[in-house]
């Protein structure tokens, strides 16, 4: 049992206080003194400082090293922007190389599909004399409702149909004057008279509309050529073509015998019968 009257020990508590003492060359002197409280203010103060300083040093420690890192992601960053605008740089200058060369390319396609166009639409024209070989020709006009080969007249200078007058003897004279002569229900014909051997030709590309019996000339063939144009060219031969059959300029249509050296030649323009000298090329 603990003894009640035993004196109890009282521990003591320490106090501490700061004196500051200045002394001046005259031997004066002075002194601050700061009690137990505000030393330990001042103590705690001064801890709080470092404290601050020390955290201060850290954070920025801390964020140093975050700033190098981010600096350094940030460099590796634009250097693999940096390759990657170099290669698509080339790729944007290859593709611009590839689209000129293409450019050229479809440049020059376009221009040989114009000249081939050109020179297809020049060989639809039907401007070739469609007889190979020498002839001679005779420009004309046909009656179709008669059943001779052609009217009998000459065309003067102007393209007019005229008709020698009649002699005496019932007879015409190409030397006597002539009178004119209706053909507003005949077609302008071109009789053409050929070698044997010859051949009759198209006179342009087209395609054969028609192949048929001819009660003038025996057989008959029309070609269209595709920009108005149609072609007829009238024998008694045998046709090499058939109906649907594509042609080229100067394919052999009928070839030349002893009895078929005759051709008669027409021409179509939007369906309305022009003079075939207006438009063949005449040679010799």
């Amino acid at each position: 049992m603990a003894d009640l009257n035993k004196p109890k020990k009282h521990r003591h508590k320490r106090h501490y206080t700061i004196m500051i003492i200045s002394g001046d060359s005259d031997g004066s002197s002075g002194g601050f003194h700061l009690g137990h409280v505000a030393t330990q203010v001042l103590a705690f103060s001064i801890f709080a400082v470092f404290v601050a300083l020390l955290c201060f040093q850290i954070h920025s420690a801390i964020t140093v090293s975050s700033l190098k890192k981010y600096s350094a992601q940030q460099d590796q960053l634009i250097s693999e922007k940096t390759d990657e605008n170099i290669a698509l740089a080339k790729e944007n200058a290859e593709l611009k190389t590839e689209v000129t060369n293409l450019s050229q390319a479809l440049n020059k396609k376009v221009e040989a599909e114009q000249v081939t166009a050109a020179e297809a639409e020049q060989l639809s024209v039907p401007s070739l004399l469609p007889i190979s070989g020498t002839a001679s020709m005779v420009a004309s006009y046909d009656d179709p409702n008669s059943g001779d080969i052609a009217i009998e007249g000459l065309i003067d200078a102007d393209g007019n149909a005229v008709k020698p007058e009649e002699n005496e003897d019932g007879e015409g004279d190409e030397n006597t004057e002539t009178t004119p002569v209706d053909t507003s229900a005949y077609n302008p014909i071109l009789i053409l008279s050929a070698e044997e051997g010859s051949t009759i030709t198209s006179a342009g590309s087209g395609t054969v509309t028609s192949v048929a019996g001819d009660l003038k000339y025996g057989n008959s063939v029309t070609i269209d050529h595709g920009n108005g144009y149609v072609s007829i060219y009238r024998n008694g031969g045998e046709s090499l073509v058939h109906e649907g059959d594509t042609v080229v300029r100067g394919a052999t249509l009928f070839v030349v015998g002893s009895d078929n050296t005759k051709l008669g030649f027409q021409l179509q323009k939007d369906g309305v019968f022009i003079n075939p000298e207006d438009l063949i090329e005449i040679n010799g």
